[in-house]
């Protein structure tokens, strides 16, 4: 009488490849739900035309030179890195496309000038940055 041993070599690793593939496929699930959840606070920028020149050694000219947004601009702040220039009287809610709006420095020299929108719906943007001298 002959005795047969039954071989599953071939067993072990089909099913090993098929859990492999199952774990890749849930691991995409789980990363692209995440993902395709984070792009819903992403929000829409505004765009404004600015130019910006030095007009002396303690004030700058900001001017709107228009833009799909330069209509919902309802205030300006510039900085001279980290300070505040002083704003013209009266420019909340007056801002015009083409007029030069001239604010004032307590510093002079060379520095990064920043130009922050304020918009109608109460979202602020940068809307211009450079480097500028003040001399």
């Amino acid at each position: 009488m002959k005795l047969t041993t039954k071989k599953n070599d071939g067993v072990s690793p089909v099913i090993g490849t098929i859990l492999l593939v199952a774990i890749t496929v849930v691991l995409v699930a789980i990363i692209s739900a995440v993902v395709m959840g984070m792009t819903g606070d992403i929000g829409s920028s505004k765009v404004v035309g600015v130019q910006v020149t030095p007009n002396s050694s303690t004030t700058v000219l900001v001017t709107i030179t228009g833009g799909a947004n330069a209509g919902d601009l309802n205030n300006l702040s510039v900085y001279f890195g980290s300070i505040q220039l002083a704003a013209p009287s009266g420019l909340a809610g007056n801002i015009s496309v083409g007029k030069p709006y001239t604010f004032t420095s307590t510093s002079s020299g060379t520095g990064t000038i920043s130009v922050v929108g304020i918009f109608k719906d109460g979202k602020n943007q940068s809307i211009y940055s450079g480097t500028i001298n003040l001399a």
